[in-house]
């Protein structure tokens, strides 16, 4: 090993320099006194090394953490010259070296392949990665003796299992197949075993193409940096990527490993940040909690590698504010400096990210306006279905605003690593419930979800997305294949104005069909409902809060939501709700009438499996319908002083327009009355037959350019 890595991924000098953050107050210094007080705990605890258990048991969670102490205490070791954390690294390898060749193979819960020290063979890549990081660091003051008992005991066996036991799903591209490829990589660099170096970079067959770290890049990332299976996973595949990344470059530079698949491993770190929300939370698109933010491992290493090898954007360092620790690494370090004088105030921008390997499977939307925790950040989906992981959520939305998300995505249905739910793996919800097109934010047709919920279809197919000129967040999508014979296409605009203090999201989902269907459009809202009420324009039906609970409906998702609350038939609907601190509006006009529900999720739940939350949803029967929505965020509330102002939205009224000639194909003019005035909002399609004319709508003259139009009334 060259001298500047002596230590694979860390050198001498580079340990030197990170002790110098020791008494910092820093990410990285809390991250050393984190790691100090565990690894305290840990020798006074002494070595435990448990027998095997379901996943988020004792047994689990033990072996889980041991992986971390070894790396984490050989690391303590060597910053402190302290003797008996590398000695408390050493005994925990030995322990396992003592007992893992001839522990059998755990019984098999789900399609992944069972280890030994857990239910799945992944769980058992994550622990060889770090351990093979602590053997880096402890493989100088090692005897020879003790050293090939380790390899012998532990690491041969391991890496028996996982390139010949389990040869035919070392290859696979997947989350999985990444971390597989990283641990025994990394593990082969540790010891110096070339040939599983060289099947961990360039697959089995050789070539790069198939499998290994190279596919891995090139297959599961878009030339963007996009990885397949959305935010929360690419979090996780994401750690692995940094590790193996930076260990290559820096014991084979001549890999010039930043460089592979058009440099998609920084493109990938610059994706993933630039898709947490103000807050650092990740939006939960596909299977996904809904908690899981920026101060993860894997996003606290994509964020550092970033600074240290990349030139980045200040609204990404920005976000490095929202981690509480930091990857203990030279990269670390590279990191605080780069923070060190950044401006408070970051303007986010808006950007569109393709998918697929070529780019060319659809696209996904954040649009942003704002600095710092008071940006909103809306996404539009429009890529590919997400492999095993993905939802049936073509034109799906989040919205994120105030600090919060207001319309919020329900994530996936599972207690990760609670023992006593299925052993934290997914539940049965999850494909019945929380993947169906119903859970999410957008249209759904016959009550049936997209691609008939195939999962073989829907990876076939993807919709079509761009950005609209004329503003700085906007975007349109389309979809024609999710359902047969009907045609999607959905706007959103984050639309600045006077009128309000924080922007509106304008929201127009249009279906197209040469036969009726039913059209259910839905989002899911936190907080409580403050009420329902009618524009100006508009009849007033009367609420009916249900006596008595009814199921929605018997499949695709219906089934696990209670009906609340009906109003009847309307063209328009309007609805406020408090979410902490916050009031949230929605105005909503249809051409033809539409009932509207409030919604319950937990309907057909006897095991209390999915989270009861609450739902919007209007239905009406047509062939071709527009739904023109607004979003609007407005008022405080502070419930302590008990104080409260504009708890009523500056939204009056909507009123689509036509021009003289009446209805124009390619162009929505959308009235906006506002307490303080009104605005005409005007979204031409490229191509339409008025684009690029003076036109009259209503009473108002206009020169209408392909995008987004705005005029002040």
């Amino acid at each position: 090993m060259s001298a500047k890595s002596e230590y694979l991924l860390w050198s001498s000098s580079e340990l030197e320099s990170l002790r110098q953050h020791c008494e910092a107050e820093s990410s990285l210094g809390r991250s050393l006194k984190v790691l100090e007080q565990q690894v305290a705990a840990s020798i006074a605890r002494g070595v435990v090394v448990p027998g095997q258990g379901e996943a988020g048991s004792f047994e689990h969670n033990t072996h889980k953490e041991n992986a971390r102490l070894i790396e984490g205490a050989a690391l303590l070791g060597r910053l402190n010259n302290d003797e008996a954390a590398l000695a408390h690294a050493r005994e925990l390898l030995e322990s396992y070296a003592a007992c893992y060749r001839e522990m059998p193979f755990q019984v098999a819960r789900n399609t992944n392949p069972p280890g030994k020290l857990f239910h799945q063979i992944l769980n058992e890549h994550i622990w060889l990665l770090h351990a093979s990081l602590g053997l880096a660091l402890l493989k100088p003051s090692l005897s020879d003796s003790q050293y090939r008992a380790l390899l012998e005991g532990l690491f041969l066996p391991m890496l028996e299992m996982f390139t010949e036991t389990y040869r035919h799903d070392f290859d696979r591209i997947h989350n999985h197949g990444l971390w597989a490829v990283a641990a025994v990589g990394i593990c082969a660099m540790v010891i110096e075993s070339p040939e599983h170096l060289a099947i961990s970079i360039e697959g089995l067959d050789g070539s790069g193409e198939t499998g290994g770290f190279l596919a891995q890049i090139a297959l599961l990332f878009s030339p963007q940096g996009y990885y397949v299976e959305g935010p929360y996973y690419h979090r996780f595949a994401i750690h692995p990527l940094c590790l193996f990344a930076e260990a290559i470059e820096r014991q084979q530079p001549e890999c010039n490993i930043f460089a592979h698949a058009e440099g998609r491993i920084g493109k990938s770190l610059h994706v993933l940040l630039s898709s947490a929300y103000p807050d650092g939370r990740f939006p939960a698109l596909n299977d996904a909690s809904r908690t899981m933010n920026l101060d993860d491992e894997g996003a606290r290493c994509a964020m550092a590698l970033l600074a240290a090898r990349y030139d980045v954007a200040p609204e990404l360092l920005a976000l490095a504010r929202q981690q509480q620790g930091s990857w203990l690494h030279a990269n670390g370090v590279a990191l605080k400096r780069a923070v060190e004088g950044l401006g408070r105030d970051v303007q986010a921008t808006s950007q569109r990210f393709t998918d697929g390997p070529e780019g060319n499977s659809g696209a996904h939307a954040h649009l942003k306006q704002g600095c710092g925790l008071q940006a909103q950040h809306v996404v539009l989906t429009a890529g590919q279905h997400g492999m095993g992981h993905g939802h049936f959520d073509q034109l799906g939305l989040t919205y994120f605003a105030r600090g919060k998300e207001v319309l919020e995505e329900y994530g996936f249905a599972r207690w990760v690593n609670v023992e006593t739910k299925f052993g934290g793996r997914y539940l049965k919800e999850n494909e019945g419930y929380a993947k169906q097109s119903v859970a999410h934010n957008l249209v759904v047709v016959d009550m049936q979800s997209q691609h008939s919920g195939d999962h073989g279809l829907a990876d076939a197919h993807h919709a079509e997305l761009d950005l609209l000129a004329g503003s700085d967040a906007a975007a349109c999508a389309r979809c024609d294949n999710a359902y047969d014979g009907v045609a999607m296409q959905r706007t959103l605009v984050l639309l600045d104005s006077r009128h309000t203090q924080t922007p509106l999201l304008v929201d127009i989902f249009s279906l197209s069909s040469a036969v009726p269907h039913v059209y259910d459009y839905t989002f899911n809202h936190g907080g409580q409902v403050v009420r329902w009420w009618d524009m100006e324009s508009s009849p007033h039906p009367v609420s009916t809060a249900l006596t008595t609970l009814e199921v929605l409906g018997e499949s695709a998702g219906y089934q696990h939501l209670w009906k609340v609350a009906q109003r009847p038939a309307a063209t328009a609907h309007c609805m406020t709700w408090l979410d902490g601190d916050s009031f949230h509006s929605w105005h909503q006009i249809t051409q033809a009438p539409s009932e509207a529900y409030q919604l319950r999720v937990g309907a057909n739940d006897p095991d209390h499996n999915l989270r009861p939350d609450a739902k919007v949803m209007t239905r009406l029967t047509a062939t071709s319908q527009t739904f023109y929505s607004l979003f609007e965020s407005h008022g405080h509330f502070d419930e302590s002083l008990e104080q409260c102002s504009g708890a009523r939205p500056e939204v009056l009224n909507l009123h689509v327009l036509e021009t003289c000639e009446g209805a124009a194909p390619g162009i929505d003019a959308l009235e906006i009355t506002f307490r303080s005035g009104r605005l005409l909002l005007v979204l031409a399609e490229e191509g339409a037959v008025h684009a690029g004319r003076d036109i009259t709508l209503g009473d108002h003259e206009c020169h209408i350019r392909a995008g987004v139009n705005l005029f002040d009334l």
